[in-house]
Order: C-alpha cells, then sequence, then structure tokens
C-alpha cells in the first residue's frame, strides 16, 4: 500500500527533474551549447533534420498525462508502482548530461540502458490494453530506438573513423533497413504497434533531409518508413479488434 502512494510523487519529482534537463539541454544552459548545435555537429546521413526532434515534445505531452492519471483507480499501475520509471527518468536526463559535455561513448551506453529499461516496461506492458499506457511508451520506445542507432553512428564518428562518402552512403543504407527490422521486431515481441509512430516520423524527418544531396537514401527512408507504419496499423486493428 505504501509503494502505491510514494512511487506516483516519486515519479512526478523524477519526471519534472528530466523535463529541468532537457529544457537546459534546448536553451544552451548545459556545457555552453544547445543539443540542435551538437546535434549538427555531428550531424551525419542517418541524422533525421532537425524538426524531427519535435516528437520529445510529444512524448513528454503523452507521459505528463500519463503522470496525472496515476491517482485514478481505472489505470492499471503495475508498470509505475515499480522503480521502472523512475529508472528511466534517471538514464534519460543522464544521457543528456554526458551528451551535452561530449562525452559520447557514455552517452550512448547510458542510453542503451534507457533502451533496455523502455524495452522491459513495453514487455510488461504486452498483455494491455489501455491506451493510456501503450501509446507513450511505445512512442518512447520506438524514439529512444531510432535514437540508439543514430547515437552509434555519431560515436564511430566521433572517434574519426575515416570512412569515404560512398560507404558512408551504403552503410547508412543499410542502417535504415537494419533499424526498420529492429522496431519491427521489438513491435512484435512487445505487442506495441505505437513504437511505429516515432520510427515513421524519424525516417521521414530523414527523407526531408537527404532528399536534395543524397535521393537514393531519402527514398529509401521513406520507403521503410512507410512499411514500418502500415506494420504499426496492422498490429493496432489485431491488437484491439472486438473479440467474439
Amino acid at each position: 500500500m505504501k509503494n502505491t502512494k510514494v512511487y506516483p510523487i516519486i515519479n512526478i519529482l523524477f519526471f519534472l527533474l528530466s523535463l529541468y534537463v532537457n529544457f537546459k539541454s534546448v536553451t544552451g544552459g548545459l556545457g555552453g551549447k544547445s543539443i540542435r548545435e551538437l546535434s549538427d555537429k555531428y550531424s551525419n546521413l542517418f541524422t533525421p533534420s532537425n524538426q524531427t526532434f519535435a516528437i520529445w515534445s510529444l512524448i513528454y505531452l503523452l507521459l505528463t498525462i500519463l503522470l496525472l492519471s496515476q491517482f485514478s483507480k481505472k489505470l492499471n499501475n503495475s508498470v509505475l508502482n515499480t522503480p521502472l520509471f523512475l529508472v528511466s527518468c534517471v538514464l534519460n536526463f543522464s544521457w543528456i548530461l554526458f551528451w551535452q559535455f561530449e562525452f559520447i561513448g557514455i552517452s550512448l551506453l547510458v542510453m542503451m540502458g534507457l533502451l533496455g529499461c523502455l524495452g522491459v516496461i513495453n514487455f510488461k506492458l504486452q498483455d494491455q490494453k489501455q491506451w493510456l499506457l501503450k501509446v507513450p511508451f511505445g512512442i518512447y520506445l520506438g524514439w529512444i530506438c531510432i535514437a540508439t542507432i543514430a547515437n552509434v553512428t555519431t560515436f564511430l564518428q566521433s572517434i574519426q573513423i575515416n570512412i569515404t562518402a560512398s560507404a558512408q552512403q551504403i552503410i547508412s543504407m543499410a542502417i535504415i533497413v537494419t533499424g526498420t527490422g529492429i522496431i519491427a521486431g521489438v513491435m512484435s515481441k512487445t505487442k506495441n504497434p505505437f513504437l511505429s509512430i516515432a520510427a515513421a516520423w524519424a525516417f521521414s524527418g530523414i527523407y526531408s533531409k537527404r532528399i536534395d544531396d543524397y535521393p537514393s537514401i531519402a527514398y529509401l527512408a521513406i520507403t521503410c518508413g512507410v512499411i514500418i507504419f502500415l506494420l504499426g496499423v496492422r498490429q493496432t486493428y489485431k491488437l484491439f479488434k472486438p473479440t467474439n
């Protein structure tokens, strides 16, 4: 009983701390550079357009609604009444802190931890049909899957591995296809179709950024985005269709 009363408050406090760190990173209050400036500094062919990162606003809005709903008896709090969410908050602001001070390798490791934590949360929710739980954690996990792949590429760039332009293009296309397969697999295992929203959005961002200089990458990205979105629509129907 104590946990059911304590966790909602702790979750909100750690979430607010995450929001604060995110706000400081956007405004350049951490390390003297904004997160956008650092993203531009380490830009690679897998990095989507800057406006794509606005999905963080949607993720935080959905999580805010979810946390405010913790106090409703209608919500199944089997995940929120465990340390998992607050751990995800700690990992969230930790990777941002390391990123802002350009500890790229450590930031990547922390993000992998966040990916694992969100994966566990989604696995625990795989038999849930409450939209309030499935949607925010699904989109969150989908975006972190893409962000982790992008940060692996960024890390390789940061250690100055010399790769020719043509090789970079081939590697980026391979990463897009691999990322599509990973998202499809995780979406199937967690029974959460909402991962597809974040993935399709990210691929559309790659398309808009690369259509002029790397059209082959752009068309592959948008094709994979459409495929993953349609897989998500199909799984949504299977998950929420009425049973006789």
